[in-house]
């Protein structure tokens, strides 16, 4: 099986979608603590979203998971093509 990829070249792109300042801020913090690359962050367009969304692409499954773990919180999905601009409220893996 394809080796997961250390969390130093696992990118992450954090979006904040629950209207709180600086949870997007916070939440990067957190993640490059544990030694991800976080790339974007920023405020989603619209507010109101209140759980997050562990997402990734095609064949990064495993890194999104061990995120998931590492964070101790959201819910792991795949991104199914979607560009990160229309995801609100969601940390992304890539």
């Amino acid at each position: 099986p394809p080796k997961v990829l250390p969390r130093g070249k696992t990118h992450v792109t954090v979006l904040n979608g629950n209207g709180i300042a600086g949870a997007a801020a916070q939440a990067a913090a957190l993640i490059k603590a544990r030694g991800y690359r976080v790339g974007e962050v920023t405020n989603a367009p619209r507010t109101g979203y209140s759980r997050t969304l562990v997402m990734y692409r095609p064949n990064f499954r495993r890194e999104a998971v061990r995120l998931h773990q590492d964070l101790d919180m959201g819910t792991v999905g795949p991104l199914d093509g979607m560009k990160t601009s229309p995801l609100l409220g969601l940390f992304t893996c890539r």
